[in-house]
């Protein structure tokens, strides 16, 4: 799979069923709406996630670039995968999430 879509998950702020709701950062992209995410970066953990909305300060927004963070909405599987975990140091890793990003049609 070609990776050219990556978000930092800083955290999750809602997870009801299939929906998650998680504060990002793009790492990778950019991200627009309908980007598709299918594993979770270095513990290459499976999930099928698709980004349904995004707010950036307090507004809709239909992309986000790099760098920029955002509050971004999934819908699938795979949301139990997005907390952090502990690295090799002991310090808490956060989830980087990877997929391919689309252009809403």
């Amino acid at each position: 799979m070609t990776v050219d879509a990556e978000l930092q998950i800083h955290e999750v702020r809602s997870a009801e069923g299939a929906e998650v709701s998680v504060v990002v950062r793009c790492l990778r992209g950019p991200v627009h709406l309908g980007a598709h995410f299918s594993r979770v970066r270095d513990s290459q953990a499976p999930i099928d996630l698709t980004v349904t909305r995004m707010v950036r300060y307090d507004r809709p927004v239909h992309v986000i670039d790099p760098v920029h963070s955002g509050l971004v909405t999934l819908h699938g599987t795979g949301a139990h995968e997005l907390g952090p975990t502990l690295g090799t140091t002991g310090r808490e890793v956060m989830a980087v999430i990877q997929g391919r990003t689309s252009p809403t049609p």
